[in-house]
């Protein structure tokens, strides 16, 4: 698996927003994407005060598939709506350049089922980030057994990169803390 460079981040409300704030601050290329215009701008606007080298590395885009093509990386961001989130993996699956690795941040919906919507359930993934208020140098990697050791190992680093204290957490202990 190639190192991650470009990560896509699909919704830029505000947790998408705030990885995509977290991803330019580690050096990451972001592709921001949001079909909602407003919100779109609304966010670019804010991430481009952080300053212009950061800004250089922020593209914004509305629609999904164009997001995909370049990511190293896949994290989507949308509202816990398991329908929405198994579409919008069903199209990362079809639009993603091979070997992308596939995210949600969802912090309560299962990680297999978005995965089972897809050709390549070891590259899904749950990339857990704190809720505002929390301890926010967390992240937790929720994965399935399907999800491969290249998988977890990438998105490790992705994190430490980010200043986050990573965590695994098998999404079968996750469901049943729930």
């Amino acid at each position: 698996m190639r190192p991650i460079e470009t990560i896509a981040i699909v919704g830029a409300g505000d947790v998408g927003s705030e990885i995509a704030r977290a991803a330019l601050a580690a050096g990451y290329c972001i592709v921001l994407e949001d079909v909602w215009q407003p919100r779109l701008e609304q966010a670019a606007a804010a991430l481009s005060k952080v300053g212009h080298e950061v800004c250089a590395r922020l593209v914004t885009l509305s629609s999904v598939e164009a997001a995909l093509r370049d990511a190293d990386l896949v994290i989507e961001a949308l509202p816990d709506e398991m329908e929405m989130k198994i579409e919008m993996f069903t199209i990362f699956d079809k639009f993603a350049r091979p070997n992308a690795i596939l995210a949600s941040s969802t912090a309560v919906l299962s990680i297999a089922d978005m995965a089972s919507a897809t050709f390549c359930p070891e590259r899904c993934i749950g990339l857990r980030f704190a809720p505002r208020g929390a301890k926010e140098t967390v992240l937790e990697l929720v994965h399935t057994p399907e999800t491969s050791v290249a998988t977890i190992a990438a998105c490790r680093e992705v994190g430490r990169r980010m200043g986050k204290e990573v965590t695994l957490v098998l999404e079968r202990e996750f469901s049943q803390s729930r």
